[in-house]
């Protein structure tokens, strides 16, 4: 088993951060003042080269945990893939929890995004599930496995101090704020607990959606149960 040593680790990572901070001065990428201008996609006071080390370690932390999965995946392993010093690691990160927080939150904001095209002037709660799984799917076939990576349940390691929540909460809440607007519209039940419904929803989806892969379901007929499986339980009768 391996183990870090802390104050080595933040020795290592406070070294670096001089390092980096003052590279940024030589370029001109450090401090700024007023009115100096900032570049687009640069951070004002942070170097160019501390912002494209922790781009590559959240791709290569991306590319791991699909690969390998949260638990097999080391801070040493996501440096190494990303080309940079152990101690960059923690420079950005405060361990792998947090990457692995950083990581799921890119993949939920990814996922936003395509839901919100989805759901430009849907309606009825059949077309907002439809088009809901349509760009889960979507999603999942354009970025494999990092869905499925993101909703690992980290719960057990998770820190209450950390002001973020867990992936699979995080899309719950969003199926939960949706069943409210359908409710309010007459399009859910009034007896629905929407919170709960959000919860298990997520689930149905995470292991409905492993099932239709495993068993390489028409993706389309998948959908169509689902969709309605969900209506019924969901809608007014």
């Amino acid at each position: 088993m391996i183990t870090e040593d802390n104050d080595s680790r933040n020795k290592t990572a406070a070294e670096t951060d001089v390092l980096e901070t003052t590279e940024g001065s030589k370029t001109g990428t450090g401090a700024r003042g007023a009115g100096d201008d900032v570049s687009v996609g640069v951070v004002p006071g942070v170097s160019r080269r501390k912002q494209e080390s922790r781009r590559k370690l959240m791709a290569a932390a991306r590319k791991l945990f699909v690969e390998r999965g949260y638990h097999d995946t080391r801070p040493q392993d996501i440096s190494r893939e990303a080309g940079v010093g152990h101690g960059t690691f923690y420079l950005h990160y405060e361990d792998k929890l947090d990457c692995f927080i950083a990581f799921a939150d890119e993949a939920a904001t990814e996922l936003d995004a395509v839901l919100q095209a989805h759901l430009a002037g849907k309606g009825t709660l059949e077309e907002v599930v439809r088009e809901i799984l349509l760009a889960t799917v979507e999603y999942s076939e354009a970025n494999p496995g990092v869905l499925a990576s993101s909703l690992t349940d980290v719960t057990v390691l998770w820190k209450g101090d950390m002001g973020r929540k867990a992936p699979a909460t995080r899309w719950a809440e969003g199926w939960t704020a949706i069943l409210d607007q359908m409710k309010q519209v007459g399009q859910v039940a009034a007896d629905v607990d929407t919170r709960l419904a959000g919860y298990l929803i997520v689930g149905a989806i995470k292991q409905g959606g492993a099932y239709a892969s495993r068993d390489q379901l028409d993706i389309h007929n998948y959908i169509e149960s689902v969709t309605q499986l969900f209506v019924r339980a969901l809608k007014v009768q």
